[in-house]
């Protein structure tokens, strides 16, 4: 899930805007908006384009027709050529009945297309795709050059249906998108839409009146000033919006509407008829809880507002002040206290303090780890290094494994699982070991300081290194960079040295490149000591190790019994696959994958398995095959789906039970009872680098359903499920670590295995 914050299609060059003029703002504060004086200056795409300061949007939707039409006053501020042409863009579909420009209509000229060069500098043409849906409307400079600041008056209707679209790959993670759809369900219109005048990434403020049929109800960004019936019985609403956005959202439906007042914030849920008033009252109430607790870590909440929208198709949005999460996915127990606080905290990180994407989206990992990761830190330790534990091993399993690793400097958005291990996943163990290394205190007064600076404005990573060297007073733009400005993860090895009754000494060494690490190491000693932890009858003491270059040498004035290097998975690094059970994350994130039909399959089961095979077979590297036509040669290399009953399956399962004993024999006859269907993960047995998933679905009625499901359990080797319902799943146990060395029982050396 993610803010609405958009990706910039110029050229990555970023310039402040100096605050409105004088009479910019006494037109703003005509309009209702306080603008002048404390507003911080805001950041835009450098560009020929006209900068929109301010819409004042009137907008009546006909969901029955698909339809909306418009009235949109805009206040622009002309480029420094005052006889260049006025040029903004609007949706294809949407007529044009008239323009007045300051007061007085005006001819404006229609293009089928747009020229990107009368938008951007230097347009990057590869995400110009997305606004195939735009074309160009332009108007001619007065004959004495425009006034200092044009307002453009234009009425536009028509008909916007952008059809849902499912993800490219179809078990990579994600929903159903549009670029906007009106329809007799509801109403979902973005940037995208182009239903408002587009002129560049320039922030605006807004106020948007919408008119909607009886018993709809209207949402977007900012505080609802107005809201009632007009006089031809349609429901009306004002939406004020005094902070600078880059685009204007419009949802619609036929929403039961409750609040709560939380201080200055108004804390709303809009959700359908039959949507239980506790399941509302319960997010009302987490979302004050939420308010609360990232107000004191960061700041004032930034918005007058915060609504959780409730959804048709299934979706996880975190828009300026309100959330727009699928009917589906709201009912799902574990939401309130997972996904929906990452919503409310994106109004901090991504719509508060926006991204500049041309230099790497960061917030989507600060996000995670100040609200996913946080949730399980205040479960416990446990939770906690599971979570940490699961982000190393996608990293290992999508990145490394799948061959597609890169900067965190590239990261734009979440668009398969190898974007989701690093630009989620990495960076939050960033922030999880930049935590560590400068402590709890000057690690949020960094944040506080980016949050106070950079409120409202366009924040890149080089900005954040700055804000929290000066919290910290370190020098912190090396660190930084080993992290984010090339790919990779350290990669550790340990080995012992001389042990003696009252010494025991490691040697930690990391592959190049290096990296700053503080890495903790574990020594569990034979008895209690000052200083120690009792465990059982042993005892343990942790110390730190400082490692910058080749290695390292780390002495402990006891006898120990086992040293672990890294125990708790606090240092992004390379697993090694000796340390991490197999799970479907192996197979789902491999480069090159065989799907095989068993040959035991009966024909309705076999015939369901390759449809599914050849869905998930789009747009990757992936071979269906029936199990006949198998050879050693053509499986060499790949990673295999073992697809309904056969030879492979039973040899994976056997496979697997002298590996994991009595764990796959609970889930073998688990597999046995009427309308169970199992899936279990095991290591090809000649490269650990692979994995075989076996999937033994238990009728063709329910392949689609397995299909779907299995991409959101990437981090279990086993699942039981019973028709659609997930009713088992775990992980193998894990024996050995070539990172934990049993003292008494292994002499020196580099330890064995690969990754």
């Amino acid at each position: 899930m993610h803010p609405r914050q958009r990706p910039s299609a110029g050229n990555g060059l970023w310039r402040a805007r100096k605050p409105p003029s004088t009479r910019a703002c006494a037109l703003l504060i005509a309009a209702g908006i306080v603008l002048c004086g404390t507003r911080p200056p805001v950041a835009r795409a450098a560009g020929p384009g006209w900068p929109i300061l301010h819409h004042a949007i009137d907008a009546r939707l006909d969901p029955s027709t698909s339809s909306l039409s418009v009235i949109d006053t805009v206040l622009m501020s002309p480029p420094r050529d005052r006889r260049a042409p006025l040029r903004v863009l609007l949706h294809r579909s949407l007529c044009l009945t008239r323009a007045d420009l300051d007061g007085k209509p005006v001819s404006v000229a229609v293009r089928d297309g747009f020229d990107p060069r009368h938008f951007w500098a230097k347009p990057d043409y590869e995400q110009l795709a997305e606004y195939d849906l735009a074309h160009e409307l332009e108007v001619a400079a007065p004959p004495d050059g425009w006034s200092k600041h044009p307002v453009l008056t234009l009425r536009y209707a028509g008909a916007i249906l952008d059809s849902l679209k499912a993800p490219k790959v179809a078990y990579a993670p994600g929903f159903e998108t549009t670029r906007g759809l009106i329809t007799e369900r509801g109403v979902y219109l973005e940037a995208k839409s182009f239903w408002v005048p587009w002129s560049g990434e320039d922030p605006f403020t807004f106020t948007l009146t919408t008119r909607a049929p009886p018993g709809w109800e209207t949402v977007s960004q900012g505080r609802r000033t107005g809201h009632g019936k007009d006089g031809e019985a349609l429901t009306y609403s004002v939406w004020n919006e005094p902070a600078p956005m880059v685009e204007v959202y419009l949802v619609a439906g036929p929403y039961i509407v409750r609040q709560d007042p939380h201080g200055p914030v108004t804390l709303y849920t809009f959700t359908y008829a039959d949507t239980p008033a506790d399941l509302c009252q319960s997010y009302l109430k987490a979302a004050a809880e939420y308010l609360d607790l990232y107000q004191g870590r960061i700041g004032t909440y930034p918005f007058a507002k915060f609504a959780l929208v409730e959804n048709w198709w299934q979706s996880g949005y975190g828009m300026p002040s309100f959330t727009l999460l699928g009917d589906k996915v709201i009912r799902l127990p574990f939401i309130v206290h997972t996904s929906f606080g990452h919503e409310i905290l994106h109004n901090w990180w991504g719509n508060g303090v926006f991204v500049d994407y041309q230099q790497g989206n960061w917030c989507e990992g600060l996000t995670t780890y100040q609200a996913d990761y946080l949730y399980k830190e205040r479960e416990g330790p446990a939770p906690a290094r599971e979570y940490r534990l699961t982000q190393l091993q996608g990293y290992l399993d999508y990145a490394v494994g799948g061959g597609r690793d890169f900067p965190l400097r590239e990261f734009r958005e979440r668009e398969s699982f190898s974007t989701q291990a690093i630009g989620y996943g990495k960076t939050m163990m960033v922030f999880h070991m930049l935590r560590r290394k400068l402590g709890d205190a000057a690690f949020d007064a960094g944040l506080r300081r980016l949050y106070t600076d950079f409120r409202f404005r366009a924040a890149s990573w080089d900005d954040l290194v700055a804000s929290f060297e000066r919290a910290s007073g370190q020098k912190l733009a090396d660190w930084f960079e080993a992290w984010i400005g090339r790919p990779g993860a350290a990669q550790l090895s340990a080995e012992l040295g001389s042990q003696g009754a009252d010494e025991c000494i490691v040697r930690l060494r990391q592959v190049e490149p290096f990296y700053d690490l503080q890495v903790p190491v574990r020594f569990t000693l034979a008895g209690g000591a000052a200083g120690t932890a009792r465990v059982g009858a042993a005892a343990e003491t942790t110390l730190v190790a400082t490692l910058t270059g080749a290695s390292v040498e780390l002495r402990l004035a006891r006898a120990a019994t086992q040293v672990t290097v890294d125990p708790e998975y606090d240092v992004f690094r390379r697993l090694y696959r000796e340390e991490i059970p197999p799970a479907l994350s192996q197979t789902l994130g491999a480069d090159s994958t065989l799907a095989i039909i068993g040959s035991r399959a009966p024909a309705p089961l076999a015939a369901a398995l390759r449809a599914l095979g050849k869905e998930w077979s789009a747009n990757q590297n992936m071979k269906v095959v029936d199990e006949q036509e198998v050879t050693d040669a053509g499986r060499s290399g790949r990673a295999l789906y073992l697809l309904g009953p056969g030879a492979l399956a039973d040899r994976a399962l056997e496979l697997g039970a002298r590996l994991y004993g009595d764990a796959l024999g609970r889930l073998r006859q688990q597999g046995r009872a009427a309308g169970a269907s199992v899936v279990a993960t095991v290591r090809d047995p000649q490269d650990a680098r692979l994995a075989w998933t076996v999937v033994l679905p238990a009728g063709p009625d329910v392949v689609a359903t397995l299909g779907r499901k299995l991409p959101h359990y990437g981090k279990y080797s086993y699942l039981v499920f019973n028709g659609e319902q997930n009713t088992d799943k775990g992980v193998w146990t894990v024996l050995a670590s070539p990172l934990r060395l049993n003292v008494a029982s292994r002499s020196a050396g580099a330890p064995p295995g690969g990754r």
